[in-house]
């Protein structure tokens, strides 16, 4: 739920810092790292998903690295890890036109797509990847969502063809996105019925409430321009 990432990161920040301040060795690694989850938090209440400073052509802008290497080294570790253990797969086919799954390494991707859409905000896409793939990048926040308006435009920008949606873990911000691809291609009647298509695929997706507001929004966006 994005809301308990809202308060959970910011209160855990001050909490670092605050502890950064009354020790004495060491103290400015945990402000250093107490200020990373502050930022974070405050990105998530303002909806600021290009906190990470991620390009259109899917890396970081290195002072955003710089400044945010304790979060991000542990986003890594924490993504690698659950890649490593996870029985998941690392993608799955949804339709004859739609693949989801989560952030690939280069060694994974076995398909051509004519769409390959990025949604993390957090990660720079592997470069070899991006030489290769009609890459798009579509920066939400992990547990976030883009304002309809981004939606439509991340469907307007797909070529006819296989498109392929991933996040980190490719659950949330993708399940989002993939039930815009399939409501605007009819391929799903409704938002019930593109999660059951979904589900069905890869089973732990799911959106948050603000998701879930999000597509409610672009369904009705979707149904008001083709009347």
């Amino acid at each position: 739920h994005n809301m308990n990432y809202k308060y959970s990161l910011t209160l855990l920040g001050l909490i670092l810092i605050v502890l950064g301040f009354i020790m004495l060795d060491g103290g400015i690694v945990l402000i250093w790292i107490g200020s990373n989850f502050l930022i974070l938090g405050f990105a998530h209440w303002r909806g600021l998903h290009g906190i990470f400073g991620k390009r259109p052509n899917g890396t970081l802008q290195f002072c955003h690295r710089v400044l945010f290497f304790p979060l991000l080294t542990y986003t890594a570790v924490v993504w690698h890890l659950l890649r490593l253990f996870s029985r998941e797969p690392a993608y799955s086919v949804v339709t004859e036109y739609l693949t989801v799954g989560r952030r690939l390494l280069p060694s994974e991707l076995r398909d051509k797509f004519e769409n390959y859409i990025d949604l993390t905000a957090e990660f720079s896409e592997p470069q070899a990847i991006r030489l290769i793939q009609p890459y798009f990048s579509l920066p939400i926040l992990d547990g976030a969502a883009p304002v309809p308006e981004q939606l439509q435009q991340a469907i307007a920008h797909l070529r006819p063809g296989r498109t392929f949606v991933h996040c980190a873990q490719g659950h949330g911000r993708t399940g989002l996105l993939a039930l815009a691809v399939l409501l605007a291609s009819g391929e799903a009647h409704n938002i019930d019925d593109g999660l059951r298509m979904l589900t069905m695929a890869r089973p732990k997706i799911g959106l948050n409430k603000e998701q879930y507001k999000c597509i409610r929004s672009y369904a009705e966006q979707l149904r008001g321009m083709r009347k």
